[in-house]
């Protein structure tokens, strides 16, 4: 059999502006590239921002670069519509990774789709951009051979708004890495003056990450545990001031450490040193800080809704996003109890093992082979 000649799409990754979007998207491509199957011929279709991000990833494989930075948001839907429709022309299938297809196309596709927030959770993204992906979503799926989801939370959302037959959305899980290049604990604790337990939140201040009940709830557990800290780390979301003065009108600002984005070895640090990982989102398709958090053996408390308590399983407690108090007792108890935090720390290692890059990359590259 014929290489199957496949473009991946990544026109939509501006690097530093897409969230988790663009760290589980790029460990994807470096998992197709060390897999190496021999029945594919992969090409990158990115940015010219991307070559300076990430070269590894655009060292790897033949890149076609758009020489545009990307930023403004109409330009590059344009450039999807005419010059990646004409790049991509002779190509057996192109991978559209962020979730639209534009209208104009060169080659049959695949998609990927992290989920439907923008169609299910209106009020997390502009008016501008919800009527794009609301006009642009459903016709990129049901024009799709195959859309890989990484959930069957998605997978069930896609079948009941969408329409699309069963068969046409395929479970792709993402995976996660423990980084053997961590920052140790002396030098994060130093860093980022960590000098009592940690409760960690890793997520940009987007308004359904939740921040705010969060913080609400650690303003309770610091009466009990005055000696905890809450770090959040990522970048500045459409949240950020609110939470910022959330944290001040509480008082809390000693005790919480807001560091903004920072480098991967400084989050596994932040990972390992945690006493507890707190993920009260009201939306993800998956969730990627959780099954990270139990891949470091950090222990977990997270939202029962959405894909959350299907990737965290028995792994973690599970907390309604909106409970502050039920946050704030389940914090207490896992800052009271040692045997608990062993017992989600062995429970989220054994369970993480099942959400691997290489597993992903030999699912997508299944997919692909089964939308020739």
């Amino acid at each position: 059999m014929s290489r199957l000649t496949v473009g991946i799409n990544l026109l939509w990754l501006v690097p530093g502006e897409v969230g988790g979007s663009e760290e589980s998207t790029l460990a994807s491509v470096r998992a197709l590239i060390e897999l190496d199957d021999p029945s594919l011929d992969l090409r990158l279709f990115v940015l010219e921002s991307m070559c300076q991000a990430h070269p590894d990833v655009t060292a790897a494989l033949p890149v076609e670069v758009l020489p545009m930075s990307g930023r403004a948001r109409w330009g590059r839907i344009a450039a999807e519509t005419s010059w990646l429709a004409m790049r991509s022309r002779g190509l057996d299938l192109l991978h559209h990774a962020g979730g639209t297809a534009p209208p104009l196309r060169g080659a049959p596709y695949v998609l990927t789709l992290h989920d439907l927030q923008p169609l299910e959770a209106r009020a997390t993204h502009s008016l501008l951009k919800r009527a794009y992906l609301n006009a642009a979503v459903p016709p990129s799926v049901r024009h799709a051979r195959l859309t890989a989801v990484p959930s069957e939370y998605v997978r069930q959302t896609v079948l009941e708004r969408l329409g699309v037959a069963p068969e046409r959305v395929v479970v792709v899980p993402h995976g996660v890495d423990v980084l053997a290049t961590a920052t140790p604990s002396e030098v994060v604790r130093e860093r980022y003056r960590l000098d009592g337990p940690v409760i960690l939140y890793p997520a940009i201040t987007y308004p359904h990450k939740n921040h705010a009940v969060l913080v609400a709830a650690f303003a309770e557990v610091l009466a009990r545990h005055p000696d905890a800290l809450l770090v959040l780390t990522g970048s500045r979301g459409g949240d950020e001031d609110r939470v910022r003065a959330q944290i001040d009108g509480l008082g809390l600002r000693p005790r919480v450490r807001r560091t903004g984005r920072i480098s991967a070895a400084d989050v596994a640090g932040l990972y390992r040193e945690a006493s507890v990982v707190a993920v009260p989102s009201r939306y993800e398709g998956f969730g990627l800080p959780a099954a990270e958090a139990m891949a470091y053996g950090a222990p977990l408390i997270a939202a029962n809704v959405t894909a959350l308590p299907e990737v965290v399983g028995d792994a973690g407690l599970l907390v309604a996003p909106d409970d502050v108090a039920g946050w704030a007792e389940a914090i207490d108890l896992l800052l009271e109890r040692a045997d608990e935090r062993a017992r989600l720390a062995d429970a989220g290692r054994r369970r993480a093992q099942r959400y691997t890059w290489s597993a992903n990359a030999a699912g997508l590259a299944a997919l692909y082979r089964a939308a020739r």
